[in-house]
């Protein structure tokens, strides 16, 4: 074979092979054939015969609605057929080379985990023959839409359409919930004391779309090695015709995927062992000072090690009617799974904790219902927005609250100060579950139904307004505390007032809900109707396009 023999000693000797291609989201040649093509058929000549290969075409677009879970399955599934755990007409392979580019390198990321994950059953797997995992151009994080290269219609499909349909190219962006779950269980997947194969990534050094940052987790996994082919784009990487050098390009990419002989692993960074903090903050966020900062300084001094770190992104002045608006508040998920991504791929996380205030509960809250893979050991929150009746059981039951005080597993801690007079929570909350919006509620008032753990404390009531438990040092000091070591004060306990109750169950009632909504649109209709009628139509409009402006702006400082 020249050039083309295989150089890692391991497969050198392999009589029955299968190599697997995964392609990318659909780019083609301007002739209209895969950019792979070339490279796919190259590689099954050369390979030939002790080498089956073989091509999965899976057909997703950046903005096809197929659920990526059901595309796994498939790959999983046709995995076990090529290699003969489904009949006995195919004779089993020696040894598998898994490869993928872009795209398709995350979907052999999940389907490995998919099989490899599963009960035993009989036979030996395929997920055992597998002696590499070849990622061309494919990101462990998920697309960044920041990046230079990122496609218009990428932009498009994430920015305009994503808050009312489930596109494949959100699952797969940088902070997305499917995409992050991904990474986490592949980190804990590598993390544990079971072999797995070497991981090879292979970058171009012109690749604006997926670059060295994008791939930060290699350097805190065993078994992995990188690769760069000088002077590669995004398509260009696996596009071998439309290279400088074709036959430099081939020879470049078959080392990369096939390996050899002098090949050394990259060193392996090990993930820092102390504790890491999250803490978010919410709505009305410059109203409340500077107790993120000031709370971040208090749990480093409680640690008493200075390599604690603290997360507190700032994700922004987030006002009411941002936060009343689903798509909006859902989106600012995203940014707080990249940063947790990043720390879990970098830091110890059996020791991260959070605390967070209104929208910044909601953030933590939907994380973890959506990313299953997420945990926490310890977790704060006040001013919170959500429904009385969110499921912190299966929380606990998942053990995705949990910690180990080196007695083995155990569940971890949750604690929630309320507020007697909380207008976000009692009255906004309440007002949008009236309208139909059931991922939030007034628990940062009425505190949480049905929860009998013993380690879930919501005993303390602050008097006050939206950041009651968050107004003084001595607060602050005493919920570092508690993120460190679990440790709490009795605290008050002040009654809500009982006209905020009912004002706060009021607004909440559907048909009170509704009649307040569209009695002010009515009202508002009828004033410029008669506007327009007593000074003309021009008058009424520019009237009530002032008062437009002047209810956003309202609305953006609450």
């Amino acid at each position: 074979m020249d050039d083309a023999d295989i150089r890692d000693p391991k497969l050198h000797d392999v009589q029955r092979g299968l190599f697997v291609f995964i392609p990318g989201l659909p780019a083609r040649t301007r002739r209209g054939a895969p950019l792979w093509q070339s490279l796919v058929q190259r590689l099954s000549d050369d390979l030939a015969p002790n080498w089956r290969v073989k091509v999965f075409e899976h057909g997703l677009t950046a903005t096809s609605r197929t659920d990526l879970d059901q595309v796994v399955r498939h790959l999983a599934a046709q995995l076990r057929d090529w290699t003969g755990e489904l009949s006995d007409d195919v004779e089993p392979p020696d040894a598998i080379i898994l490869a993928g580019h872009s795209f398709g390198g995350i979907l052999a990321r999940a389907a490995f985990l998919h099989d490899a994950s599963t009960p035993e059953r009989p036979g030996r797997r395929w997920t055992e023959l597998v002696r590499r995992i070849v990622l061309l151009g494919s990101p462990n994080a998920g697309y960044r839409t920041d990046a230079p290269g990122t496609p218009l219609a990428w932009r498009l499909a994430y920015a305009i359409a994503t808050p009312f349909y489930d596109f494949t190219i959100e699952k797969v962006q940088a902070g997305g919930y499917w995409i992050t779950d991904l990474r986490l269980r592949w980190l804990e997947a590598y993390r544990a004391k079971v072999e797995r194969p070497p991981v090879v990534q292979v970058l171009g050094t012109s690749d604006w779309l997926v670059t060295h940052d994008d791939i930060v987790d290699q350097r805190f996994m065993p078994g992995a090695k990188v690769y760069e082919i000088p002077g590669a784009d995004h398509g260009g990487l696996i596009s071998i015709d439309t290279a400088p050098d074709p036959q430099r390009r081939y020879l470049q990419l078959k080392t990369a995927i096939i390996g050899r002989s002098d090949e050394t692993l990259d060193e392996r960074q090990t993930p820092k062992p102390e504790a890491t903090a999250f803490i978010l903050h919410g709505i009305r966020a410059s109203a409340l000072g500077t107790w993120v900062q000031d709370l971040g300084t208090a749990y480093k001094a409680a640690s008493g090690s200075e390599q604690t770190k603290v997360i507190s992104p700032d994700t922004g002045y987030f006002s009411a009617m941002e936060f009343a608006l689903p798509g909006t508040r859902r989106r600012k998920v995203h940014e707080f799974l990249k940063l947790y991504g990043d720390a879990y791929a970098t830091r110890d996380p059996d020791r991260f904790v959070f605390a967070g205030h209104s929208n910044g509960t909601y953030m933590m809250a939907r994380a973890l219902d959506r990313v299953p893979a997420m945990r926490f050991k310890r977790i704060y929150l006040a001013g919170t927005v959500l429904p009385r009746r969110y499921d912190w059981q299966r929380l606990f039951d998942d053990e995705q609250i949990r910690k180990d005080e080196g007695n083995g597993w155990e569940p971890g801690d949750v604690r929630i100060d309320r507020a007697t007079s909380d207008v976000p929570v009692g009255i906004l909350c309440s007002w949008l579950r009236g309208l139909g919006s059931v991922d939030v509620g007034t628990a940062g008032v009425d505190g949480f139904e049905n929860v009998a753990m013993a380690n879930f404390d919501q005993s303390r009531r602050f008097h006050g307004g939206h950041g009651a438990a968050l107004e003084n040092e001595a607060q602050l000091t005493a919920i570092a505390r508690y993120l460190h070591d679990g440790s709490g004060d009795p605290g008050p306990d002040d009654a809500t007032s009982s006209m905020f109750s009912r004002a706060s169950r009021l607004v909440g009632l559907r048909i009170v809900a509704w009649i307040a909504l569209l009695g002010l649109g009515a009202l508002a209709a009828l004033g410029l109707v008669k506007l327009g009628r007593a000074k003309g139509p021009r008058v009424a409009a520019a009237t009530g396009t002032a008062g437009a402006v002047g209810l956003w702006a309202l609305l953006r400082s609450i």
